[in-house]
């Protein structure tokens, strides 16, 4: 197996999909969006169709990590002001990186216009801002409600379905690169480098959310029967 991997009890998790989910029991880790590479029982079960292709060059590390970056949670009620405050004093240290946990597959409260407009002037002083969701599974998708397309107006880009743990890290790594501009970091923040992410391609289709789309729907399906 060429990547970096996590065994414990019995499962074998990729590192960058892994995640710790509890503090005391055996089944400490999981990987909510790929499922284990390998199971151990009394037989090896592998699902070998997941295994990384073997590398073509020699192995290197990368050391070089950007870490200026900070992560908010979001909670109900949150305080724009309060927010702002952070984001403005953290620009004063050279911010890079701010992630976003955001509810569901990316929302945020549609009356927090003044707290979008912050973001947007964080991604107009170069700040890479990332949303991810609050979710143990499933995906980003900032494109399906009316409060992701505003994010996506003000420059945020999609953390797909990669833990926060993939997220920082992958975001670390490319602000560390020398060699990439703010906005290439951007791009390559929605591209699956090392199995972190699933590609869009192979994403399910996102849940019908409008009226509009549920009576189109409905309409095609009483065509098919």
């Amino acid at each position: 197996v060429s990547e970096v991997c996590i065994f414990f009890h019995d499962r074998l998790l990729r590192g960058c999909r892994a995640t710790k989910v509890n503090t005391s029991k055996l089944k400490a880790f999981d990987s909510p969006n790929l499922p284990p590479l390998a199971e151990i029982g009394i037989n090896i079960e592998e699902n070998e169709h997941l295994f990384r292709a073997p590398p073509r060059g020699i192995f290197r590390i990368n050391t070089s990590m950007d870490t200026r970056m900070i992560t908010l949670r979001l909670v109900p009620g949150f305080d724009d002001a309060s927010i702002k405050a952070i984001i403005d004093a953290a620009r004063q240290t050279h911010l890079k990186g701010l992630i976003l946990q955001l509810y569901g597959t990316g929302n945020l409260p549609s009356i927090k216009d003044d707290f979008v407009q912050c973001l947007r002037n964080a991604t107009d002083a170069g700040i890479v801002v990332v949303a991810t969701t609050q979710c143990q599974s499933g995906s980003v998708i900032l494109g399906h409600y009316a409060t992701g397309q505003k994010l996506i107006g003000a420059g945020v880009v999609s953390g797909s379905d990669m833990s926060i743990e993939a997220t920082t890290t992958k975001l670390a790594y490319l602000l560390g690169r020398q060699d990439l501009s703010i906005d290439e970091v951007r791009d390559l923040m929605t591209v699956d480098l090392r199995g972190e992410m699933t590609p869009e391609s192979e994403m399910s289709p996102p849940p019908l959310a409008s009226a509009y789309q549920k009576a189109i729907a409905k309409k095609n399906r009483s065509r098919i029967y």
